[in-house]
């Protein structure tokens, strides 16, 4: 009995000292395109996060666990281990890395351990997909929404996050808009569309459009795609390093917008002024019933 007491207080105090213990930190975790956290058999994975240890970082971990219950074609998992971040305080992991071969598709555990010098970890369970390519789903996301002042760089979602530009354009200014839609195919319709916030017209789907309550600073579709793809409204073409469709811009004070195939004339209750203002970007995957929409404020002084 005696025995089995000290036994359980080390136990206890051994668990109690472990939920005391400071733990490094693990933010901005990145799963795959757009973080969508799909990984494809064979092909290349991003993994990104930002690691800040309590003392130093030992060592990092990652492992792919199946789940009980799901159905799989074999047993299979993947641990790997990267040690060439001990000794630092914090870090940065940006790593890319293949889907090994003989994966087996189905829903994981991916879970990243984050171990630290002073005898702490972190665990961090994220859900995780694993597909070939051609069985990969459709699940429309915005993976690339760039916004340019006359050129230069004004705000980026992947960047910036919900950190809202406070520069504004100014009339004679030119906004321009990449955007790029990831697992699509089939027909598809995207709109980035300038909205003035005093209007008080908030559309998230392409059947709300009113084009009388919007500018349009690019609409753009696709048609029959057989397979998965990344759909953009800027298309480079790498093998003759030819740019085929370049990012929409539009100026302030432009007298119609860019709707295809005809413009709108920017008037009366489209007219530019000084306000604030709405960049909004809505895409339906028409084939698949599927849509995704994002806002991005900012501000036009006219005068």
């Amino acid at each position: 009995m005696l025995v089995f007491f000290f036994t359980a207080c080390k136990k206890d105090k051994i668990e109690q000292a472990e939920k005391e213990s400071p733990k490094p930190t693990l933010e901005n975790l990145e799963l795959g395109l757009g973080n969508a956290g799909i990984g494809v058999i064979g092909e290349d994975f991003h993994f990104e996060g930002d690691i800040l240890a309590v003392d130093k970082i030992d060592r990092v971990e990652v492992k792919m666990l199946q789940r009980s219950g799901e159905t799989y074609s074999k047993s299979w998992k993947n641990e790997i281990t990267w040690t060439q971040y001990k000794g630092k305080k914090n870090s940065n992991i940006h790593k890319h890395f293949n889907i090994p071969t003989d994966a087996a598709e189905g829903k994981y555990d991916l879970i990243v351990i984050v171990y630290d010098e002073n005898g702490s970890k972190l665990e961090v369970k994220r859900d995780f997909e694993i597909y070939t390519r051609a069985n990969l789903p459709v699940r429309p996301i915005i993976t690339v929404l760039s916004v340019q002042k006359n050129w230069l760089q004004f705000y980026d979602a992947h960047r910036d996050g919900d950190k809202y530009p406070t520069e504004r354009y100014k009339k004679g200014d030119t906004i321009q808009a990449q955007v790029n839609i990831s697992f699509v195919k089939g027909d598809g319709k995207l709109y980035v569309l300038l909205i003035k916030k005093t209007s008080g017209y908030t559309p998230k789907t392409i059947e709300e459009i009113d084009l009388a309550k919007a500018i349009v600073l690019d609409v753009f579709e696709h048609k029959n795609e057989p397979n998965i793809y990344d759909f953009g409204n800027f298309i480079f073409d790498v093998e003759t390093f030819n740019i085929i469709r370049d990012i929409p811009n539009l100026r302030i004070g432009a007298v119609t917008d860019n709707n295809a195939p005809n413009r709108n004339s920017i008037s009366n209750d489209l007219a530019w002024q000084t306000g604030d203002y709405n960049l909004v970007v809505i895409y339906k995957n028409t084939t698949f019933n599927k849509t995704v929409y994002r806002s991005i404020p900012f501000g036009i002084d006219y005068n």
